[in-house]
């Protein structure tokens, strides 16, 4: 509203310089915050969708989140989806504390108890399919803490659920979340964790040399019961050794690190989890392409759900028995215990087309469940390839072949074609 009337009195002060023979004054930038007696208000809107095609359906993760597709035998199986929508509204009552509020829709699944209604009639209920809202992001911000050190400058404090050290620092690094998942997240590592964080960056004569974040989190992801009384420790630290100008500018070396613990209760015992990422990258000048190298190990970083979150054999749900329930079964038991190893390799990069708004980007990424099962049938290759068109800087469109090829049998490859789009306010 407060850029609204701005521009309405502006649009009259230039009538009127122009009728009587002044010069124009110059534009002015709209403000990117609203102030109030008691701070600033920023607000934001973030939106995913997608078309999907599922040329080939079968068991396996999903490639987006808050998607499914049904098993085996449905070739051609076709969906619209709303996988992010976010609302991200900023308060800052003074220049050094920021609250963030995000809340987002989310898909449901999963049946309820049905209701009664009298001595003999009843409703029933279910949670499927659902489009519901819960909190992504809540927490408050303080800046300028370290300011004082002209090194340390911007580096800040967080506490609540927020992003962790990876995740959305990775996603910004491909800038094709919109289209698919980055190695780990795609994996079993949700983006937000509950905890508190120092979030920064060393700086020497207007060059980045180090960009960092560590923290203390839940083990539980931001939509989870936390019952482990030990906490989740992450840290990752971006190191740039030429210098630079900008975010990701130049070459990268990345490493990350999580340390946490199964979320069980105490009485029930809890083993160890285990992540660690280390990236190689290199981002050209102006952010027009970047190439980036990851390898991932994990313990106990992988389970039965993380493997079949987009489709799962009915065998391990109890809900039947299916012609893979022999597959099914070895899928559980490599998987099962605490000593689980998990390896990954990703290659991931993107690229605009010179003197176009048109970019081109794909993602490979194979990964072994559990490296202790030799001749694992869960080993796969994930392979993303697309192009995207910017129409402004609020919309993108994309469209992209999204692939899950496992090395052995008996699962079937999944194969889709994705058309996606992007709405950033």
């Amino acid at each position: 509203m407060t850029t609204r009337i701005s521009l309405f009195f502006g649009i009259l002060a230039l009538s009127a310089a122009t009728a009587f023979g002044q010069a124009a004054p110059a534009p002015v930038a709209a403000p990117d915050s609203i102030s109030l007696a008691a701070g600033k208000i920023r607000i934001g809107a973030v939106f995913y969708g997608d078309w999907a095609l599922y040329t080939r359906t079968g068991f396996g993760p999903q490639f987006v989140t808050q998607t499914n597709f049904p098993g085996p035998g449905n070739d051609n199986f076709n969906t619209f989806d709303v996988h992010r929508t976010y609302v991200n509204l900023y308060f800052m009552p003074t220049d050094w504390v920021t609250f963030r509020l995000t809340p987002n829709l989310f898909r449901q699944i999963g049946n309820g108890s049905p209701d009664r209604f009298g001595r003999t009639g009843g409703a029933a209920a279910t949670g499927d399919g659902n489009l519901s809202v819960r909190v992504k992001y809540a927490y408050l911000e303080f800046g300028k803490v370290f300011d004082a050190s002209p090194a340390l400058k911007g580096t800040n404090i967080r506490f609540g659920s927020q992003t962790n050290p990876l995740v959305d620092w990775e996603e910004a690094l491909y800038d094709y979340r919109f289209v698919t998942l980055v190695p780990w997240n795609h994996l079993s590592l949700s983006s937000t964790q509950v905890g508190a964080s120092v979030n920064g960056a060393y700086k020497s004569h207007g060059k980045q040399y180090l960009d960092f974040q560590v923290g203390l989190y839940n083990n539980a992801s931001f939509h989870q019961f936390e019952q482990a009384e030990n906490k989740q420790f992450m840290i990752r630290g971006s190191l740039y050794p030429m210098g630079a100008t900008s975010r990701f500018q130049g070459l990268g070396i990345t490493a990350f690190y999580g340390h946490g613990y199964q979320n069980n209760a105490p009485d029930l015992g809890a083993a160890p989890v285990v992540r660690t990422a280390t990236l190689v990258h290199y981002t050209t000048k102006h952010n027009a392409a970047a190439i980036v190298g990851e390898y991932d190990t994990g313990r106990n970083a992988f389970g039965v759900n993380n493997m079949f979150s987009g489709s799962e054999p009915q065998d391990l749900l109890g809900a039947g028995v299916t012609p893979y329930a022999g597959a099914a079964a070895l899928s559980q038991a490599a998987l099962a215990g605490t000593q689980g190893r998990q390896r990954g390799y990703a290659l991931f990069g993107r690229a605009d087309v010179p003197h176009s708004k048109v970019a081109i980007f794909g993602l490979w990424n194979y990964f072994q469940p559990n490296t202790n099962v030799a001749d694992d049938v869960l080993d796969f290759d994930r392979l993303v390839a697309g192009a995207a068109y910017r129409f402004n800087r609020n919309v993108r469109l994309a469209v992209s072949s999204q692939n899950e090829n496992y090395r052995r049998g008996p699962f079937p490859n999944i194969h889709a074609i994705f058309a996606s789009m992007e709405f950033v306010f």
